[in-house]
């Protein structure tokens, strides 16, 4: 993994965790906590994105009841 090199301390226990799940997933630990990283930062971005289509209205369950109108409006048409 090319980057800049950093200097993170952990405790020991975190350090015992983190080198045994990189182990895990067969990666060396600066690619593990990079992984963890740019996920943790994907989860952040969809949850303010859902949380702005859920201020405008387009909750799942509007999505859902919008389909559920169009299917039986279909059905009762043809």
């Amino acid at each position: 993994m090319a980057g800049r090199k950093t200097s993170v301390s952990f405790d020991d226990e975190t350090l015992d965790i983190l080198a045994r799940r990189a182990e895990e997933e067969g990666m060396d630990r600066s690619a593990y906590l990079a992984r963890l990283v740019r996920r943790d930062d994907l989860r952040r971005r969809i949850a303010a994105d859902s949380a702005t289509l859920n201020a405008a209205g387009y909750t799942p369950d509007r999505a859902t009841a919008v389909t559920a109108a169009l299917i039986a409006r279909r059905r009762a048409v043809g």
